[in-house]
């Protein structure tokens, strides 16, 4: 809007902020009270807002800024304040009071045009505040005056761009604003050279001497102390988070992470649990969760207070089903229609974009539990996400694309961020020191985790990216690269260990990594639960979940031969979207059996993740996820608990279409049996 109210008005049908009611309302302003205009004086507008049609309903009141154009340039209108009224009976009214700082009025120069580069800065002018229910129709109601150009705050210059490129600039006239373009300021200072200045000391390695992580959180020992105890080894792994759908946590959900190795859980780091989605929890094994409004439709409301009650029951039902983290909000720009992620995404404001994220975080974070903000930053089309360089000024960076989620930091409080697929001039940004260190733990004071994408890249500055270079990762602080199918092994082959012993990254970048990691899993449910504590709310909770009863109405029966394999028949075993196959199996004898799938994927996207999970009885054994690049048959042996009864279910459930079941069999182990007479002798010959 920001570019169409200044440059096309003609082209919007329904400006920013238009909304439509059963009712009609009127709003007055009854003044404007500014305080000093800095970081902390408050400007507030009093309004009062009646029903003056025939129905009840709520309206919504929002604050913009015209600034003065200046030696920066700046678009004609920009949202300060909003505030939404209860709900109005006809004739009734409420007085509305909407505050926002000097920092809503300020800019950021880049360029050192009004001679404070890289500072927020007010210019010298007029800054006219306007009142109504959409960025068109506000009204003027105030000017306040700067009467001559000063520093709000002075920060650093970040991510800066390092090719020629141009940026635009409204120019007056008595016809409107007509488009000019100037040259974006390019970057005078690398990153990486800010972050050999800036290197973390090196907490000198003792060995385990006994302490746990819950010693940390009970206050008898500081972090480094317990963080001083993890080996080299330990240190690459808990970088590495694990998924889709692992067995350490919750059945279905996207990844784990924390205490994924023995070595890592033996010194009492539990394991973290991350769920799809900003539209409630993805559980691909077939448990049932709610399904939310997206991002656009709950930011279309205004209403603050509303979203966070909702993402309340969200957190509860996070809390519910063991899940520490939804990986949502997703809160980047509306910068296109085209943008295949735009549903996830709020708005085309970072006022209300940030709004809304801190609202679902309060409101989940009642419950110890909370949200994962992501694309972390400036993610602006699905389309080859993970080779999209976006190029970028800084004061485009900073008034737009990161104020969003710098407002869910310092206000909402967030903790766990989720980088994005692609690159920021030239740097992928889950490898972007100043993006993940000078600004975001710099300058906001962030001290929680980011992890990546799944399976997102990393590069040296001028080299192309790639999901095993993890020490690059480590470098910027992104914490976690997610995600890998065994931690301890390194089953993604980073290259962590190897960097570390080059010089490449340093030990105490790791450790601070590692910090990181265990001061967050410290704070969250799952660590009383891996100390057995267990609250009223939580016992509530377990008595509350849903029976996992097998759904007996269509069972097909299975009788497993003796002495030879049984295949089942992958022709029964239906595969469309949440569709699941019940078999009840008579084995001959009782016994430990395997199951052997051999499976592959028919779907058009490569990006699909198409997951297959196996249960036997109310237990769920594995869920199999492929993508939709896994066209060739692959084998997978999947152990079944004993079979004492000589009779279980066994229940397949396709969380999406496109997997092909070329071929299902059963095996017997080991007879039990067998497996008694040889301990009947053993304990013949002991005695």
């Amino acid at each position: 809007y920001r570019y169409f109210e200044t440059f096309a008005k003609d082209k919007v049908l329904y400006p920013f902020g238009f909304g439509l009611s059963y009712t009609t309302f009127k709003v007055e302003t009854l003044g404007v009270k500014a305080e000093k205009l800095d970081l902390k004086g408050e400007i507030q507008v009093k309004v009062r807002v009646t029903n003056t049609g025939s129905y009840k309903g709520k309206e919504v009141v929002q604050v913009y800024a015209q600034k003065p154009q200046g030696k920066l340039g700046q678009p004609v209108r920009v949202l300060t304040a909003y505030g939404k009224t209860k709900e109005l009976a006809p004739g009734e009214c409420e007085e509305l009071t909407l505050t926002f700082t000097g920092y809503e009025l300020a800019s950021y120069d880049d360029s050192g045009a009004t001679g404070f580069k890289s500072a927020y800065v007010l210019e010298a002018g007029d800054y006219v505040l306007f009142v109504g229910t959409d960025v068109r129709s506000a009204e003027k109601k105030a000017v306040l005056n700067v009467p001559e150009t000063f520093v709000l705050e002075q920060l650093e210059e970040i991510l800066a761009p390092v090719v020629d490129a141009q940026r635009l600039r409204p120019v007056w006239s008595e016809d409107g604003f007509a488009v000019t373009k100037e040259p974006m300021p390019k970057r005078t200072i690398a990153p990486m050279d800010r972050r050999a200045e800036r290197l973390p000391e090196e907490i000198a390695p003792t060995g385990d001497k006994g302490y746990r992580l819950v010693d940390v959180k009970e206050g008898r020992i500081p972090m480094e102390t317990f963080i001083a105890q993890l080996t080299d080894e330990d240190l690459a792994a808990i970088a590495r988070g694990e998924g889709m759908c692992s067995p350490k946590v919750t059945a279905g959900t996207a990844g784990a992470f924390g205490g994924v190795t023995e070595s890592l859980k033996a010194l009492g780091i539990p394991v973290a649990c991350c769920a799809d989605g900003p539209s409630g929890i993805r559980m691909d094994c077939g448990t049932v969760a709610f399904a939310m409004p997206n991002g656009t439709c709950m930011a279309c409301s205004f209403n603050d207070e509303l979203v966070e009650e909702l993402y309340a029951w969200e957190g509860l039902e996070l809390r519910r089903n063991k899940v520490d983290t939804l990986l949502g909000p997703g809160m980047n720009i509306h910068r296109n229609p085209l943008n295949g992620r735009n549903f996830e995404y709020f708005s085309e404001d970072p006022l209300l974009t940030g709004r809304m994220a801190t609202a679902q975080l309060k409101g989940m974070g009642r419950y110890g539990v909370t949200g994962t903000i992501k694309h972390y930053a400036g993610n602006n089309q699905e389309f080859k996400r993970h080779f999209s360089n976006d190029v970028v000024s800084e004061r485009a960076l900073r008034e737009i694309y990161l104020k969003g989620f710098e407002r869910a930091v310092r206000e909402g409080k967030a903790y766990s961020i989720m980088s994005t697929y692609g690159l920021i001039n030239g740097i992928y940004t889950a490898s972007n020191y100043d993006l993940e260190t000078t600004v975001l733990r710099g300058e906001w004071g962030f001290t929680g985790i980011v992890m990546t994408d799944w399976w997102g890249k990393a590069n040296e500055e001028g080299q192309p990216g790639s999901a095993k270079n993890v020490a690059q990762m480590i470098r910027a602080q992104n914490d976690l690269t997610m995600v890998v199918t065994d931690a301890a092994s390194n089953s993604a082959e980073d290259n962590t260990i190897e960097a570390l012993q080059a010089g490449i990254v340093t030990r105490g970048e790791l450790q601070r990594t590692a910090a990181n990691i265990c001061r967050v899993v410290m704070g969250f449910p799952v660590m009383n639960r891996f100390l057995g504590i267990t609250t009223e709310l939580d016992e509530e909770l377990e008595k509350s979940l849903d029976s996992q009863d097998q759904e007996l109405a269509d069972v097909k029966d299975f009788l497993a031969e003796p002495d030879k394999i049984s295949y089942i028949d992958p022709a029964q075993i239906r595969t469309g979207t949440g569709q699941s196959t019940i078999f009840q199996v008579s084995t001959p004898e009782r016994g430990i059996y395997r199951l052997k799938l051999v499976l592959h994927t028919e779907t058009a996207s490569p990006l699909a993740q198409v997951p297959l999970s196996v249960f036997c009885e109310k237990q769920l054994i594995r869920t199999i996820t492929l993508t939709g690049e896994d066209k060739e048959p692959q084998e997978f042996v999947l152990q079944m608990p004993p079979a004492f009864m000589g009779r279980f279910y066994l229940k397949f459930y396709l969380g999406l279409a496109g997997m092909v079941i070329d071929e299902a069999s059963l095996e017997l182990e080991e007879s039990m049996e067998a497996r008694f007479i040889e301990m009947r002798k053993r304990m013949g010959e002991n005695t």
